[in-house]
């Protein structure tokens, strides 16, 4: 299922992910860093949580992320510390 980062907080190595079926993830990033708008894929559909190898289907590369839960827009928004694009 395929996915678009909406927010990042590098400064707290977040990032937060809409999927294609209106979940937010909440990522914690174990590597490189994903730009607002990147496209990704993974397993979300099954809502995995957990170390996951996630596609950027943007930049072409593995994105390692741990994910800690999927969630509301608001609450979503709390995690980063900041507002969501999406």
């Amino acid at each position: 299922m395929k996915a678009t980062i909406v927010g990042v907080n590098p400064n707290k190595g977040r990032a937060v992910a809409l999927t294609s079926d209106g979940q937010y993830a909440l990522l914690e990033l174990l590597g490189d860093e994903p730009e607002l708008g990147d496209e990704i894929s993974g397993n979300f559909e099954e809502m995995p949580l957990g170390g996951e190898m996630l596609h950027n289907i943007t930049a072409k590369a593995e994105l390692d992320v741990f994910i800690q839960d999927y969630c509301s827009r608001s609450m979503a928004e709390q995690y980063l510390g900041r507002k969501t694009h999406g």
